[in-house]
């Protein structure tokens, strides 16, 4: 299993190699795209979608269909579970809010900022998702060759690698 990394930026994701050299994105200009959709999935640690699919299925098989409230609560704070802030995150969060009250300057305020969005997870390990080789030659072992798997857009499709923090 080969691994990347997916990262945010300001207006766009990029997949990244081993090496650093981006593969694929959600802009135009790259040979290989991104779904915006798939990166904010694993953004988010969820998908909303996949999980209201899912949700609807098992519902026909539910008796009793006003605990769709608790359900979806409880899958809420299941997937939220994790996103937590370690304690010296939030002395450091006190400690820029206090000097920026002392203070009142454009500095300090753009240090509160740039704080906040240091404790944003900008990048995630992800596979590509793959399938075996459509297409087959003489003494092909379908078993170890396998090509990328595309979404219907005919962008990549990323899994997410889970280590630590989601």
């Amino acid at each position: 299993m080969k691994r990347f990394e997916l990262v945010k930026r300001e207006d766009h994701y990029g997949l990244y190699n081993e090496d650093g050299h981006k593969i694929a994105a959600t802009i135009d200009g790259c040979n290989s795209k991104l779904s915006k959709e798939n990166c904010e999935a694993i953004a988010n640690g969820y998908d909303l979608d996949g999980l209201a699919d899912e949700y609807y299925k098992r519902l026909e098989l539910v008796p009793h269909k006003g605990n769709a409230y608790i359900s979806g609560f409880q899958k809420a704070l299941e997937i939220l579970g994790d996103k937590k802030f370690s304690e010296e995150d939030v002395r450091k969060a006190m400690h820029v809010t206090l000097n920026y009250e002392t203070k009142r300057d454009a500095e300090s305020y753009q240090e509160k900022i740039d704080f906040l969005k240091s404790l944003q997870q900008t990048e995630w390990d992800v596979e590509i998702v793959t399938k075996p080789y459509t297409e087959v030659g003489e003494g092909f072992n379908l078993e170890l060759k396998r090509e990328p798997k595309l979404d219907a857009d005919g962008c990549l499709i990323l899994k997410r690698i889970n280590y630590g923090r989601i």
